[in-house]
């Protein structure tokens, strides 16, 4: 939250001051003076560039701090809990926290040291300036001969005319995946579905978080007992025993993480969306999940999964408007796990688009699966961890993996050619440190996906 605080004051100042000052540097030359008005306009632009570094640099190293402090805390109080429930799993997630915190904090420190984060100032600002200017090239080329009025009303909704700042601002939504003890459905009978999925081989006790597995799997739900009750380990193996039905057990919700789990994951995602010119408003709701499908997914059958209820993605096979619709309002999924135990996430998108890195996928496309969503699921330790939320999004609009361990749709899964070393890895290390990033280049293949698949009369419409 702390950093989400520090890129706005510079998303602020980007939209407010920045922007009309690279307009400034764009408009037609004064002769008389040598192009003097543009001049004056260069240097104001590297003033502000220098100022924007200054404040948010000092931001983010207050943040840094801060955020070690609380991660020192968390993995204490993990440590704790784990000695005392003799969770070990638990208590080396935490020593995980405490050092990869301080090692992060110090490593971080390096790029402000020897000048390189200032250096890469410069070079993201000019790279948000070109992001722009390609923007307005590709929707002119698009829509200015054959809807002129209209190419208008999008300049001026995604900020390239007018105020506001850049991006095209999209509502979206979050759903943290619950599993309630005592929900039926008629369709499969009075008993609740959740013994029915326990009955046929659902390991409750593990998606609750008790008997984990080793901490590099573990993922961390959140258990709340109806009425404020802590649940046990004794109460589930009760309602397990009686098959979930009986007056005198506790019922109770299971979730795939907090609340603020998700949350952080969204943070990071706001952040980052902007290097995309994307803007989100997250609505953040819980969904009670009524398909055991949805709580292990198979991950080669997830677009049928995002069909169902209660996450309702429309089939282009059978609706492409509502499909088209549901791409210009996002949806991610807090989910538990998957099928196979792999991978930390799982995207579907509609349409098939050419992959940047073709290398890394083995495929020079990326196949479109006629729905769009994205599901993920949490765990420790957060700053290895925080971007897969983002990383499904940028799938969802046409990102393929890539490689580079600083690079955000980079991937370590089986079967992907991606490398740990790359050299715009390497040169996003020495502008931020230790937190990854999209490239120029991938934020243009997402405006070539969105003026590609989105409905046009959406482009002129400003969301918020």
């Amino acid at each position: 939250m702390s950093h989400t605080a520090c890129h706005d004051v510079g998303q602020w100042v980007s939209n407010n001051v920045q922007q009309q000052v690279e307009r400034c540097v764009e408009q037609d030359c004064n002769w008389w003076c040598l192009c003097c008005n543009k001049w004056l306009c260069g240097l104001v632009w590297v003033l502000v560039v220098v100022t924007t570094w200054v404040v948010t640099t000092v931001c983010e190293v207050v943040a840094d701090v801060v955020d070690t402090i609380v991660l020192i805390v968390k993995g204490l109080v993990d440590i704790v809990i784990g000695i005392f429930t003799l969770d070990w799993s638990r208590i080396v997630a935490g020593l995980g926290e405490i050092v990869g915190a301080v090692v992060k904090l110090v490593v971080d420190l390096i790029p402000i040291l020897i000048g390189t984060s200032l250096v890469g100032a410069f070079v993201e600002a000019g790279q948000a300036w070109a992001l722009r200017r390609y923007v307005r090239q590709k929707l002119t080329e698009r829509f200015g001969s054959s809807d002129p009025a209209g190419l208008a009303a999008m300049l001026q909704a995604v900020g390239l005319t007018g105020g506001g700042g850049f991006g095209l601002r999209l509502e979206a939504m979050a759903l943290r995946s619950q599993i309630r003890s005592d929900t039926r459905t008629a369709r499969k009978g009075t008993q609740p579905i959740l013994a029915q999925w326990v009955a046929a081989g659902l390991d409750l006790k593990s998606l609750a978080g008790f008997n984990p597995p080793p901490w590099w799997k573990r993922t961390w739900p959140e258990l709340v007992g109806d009425g404020g009750h802590t649940m046990s380990e004794s109460d589930l193996d009760a309602w397990i025993a009686a098959g979930g039905v009986g007056a005198d057990l506790h019922q109770f919700s299971l979730f795939a993480m907090s609340d603020s789990d998700l949350r952080s994951r969204l943070d990071c995602a706001d952040v980052h969306a902007s290097e995309l010119g994307l803007v989100f408003r997250w609505t953040v709701n819980d969904a009670i999940l009524l398909e055991r499908n949805q709580v292990l997914v198979d991950r080669g059958a997830f677009a049928q999964v995002a069909r169902e209820a209660p996450f309702n993605r429309a089939d282009a096979g059978a609706d492409r408007v509502a499909a088209v619709n549901d791409l210009a309002n996002p949806l991610v999924i807090g989910g538990f796990d998957y099928l196979d135990g792999s991978g930390m996430g799982i995207s579907a998108h509609l349409a098939t688009c050419p992959c940047l890195e073709p290398e890394v996928s083995g495929d020079a496309n990326f196949t479109g699966e006629l729905s769009t969503a994205a599901h993920f699921r949490y765990r420790k330790p957060d700053e290895a961890f925080k971007f897969t939320a983002i990383h499904e999004l940028g799938h969802t609009f046409g990102l393929c993996h890539v490689s580079g361990l600083l690079r955000i749709m980079f991937t370590n899964a089986p079967g992907q050619n991606a490398s740990v070393w790359s050299w715009s890895s390497f040169w996003q290390y020495l502008k931020h440190g230790t937190e990854a990033g999209f490239v120029l280049d991938e934020a243009k293949k997402v405006w070539d996906y969105i003026i590609a698949n989105f409905d046009p009369a959406r482009l002129k419409v400003r969301a918020f």
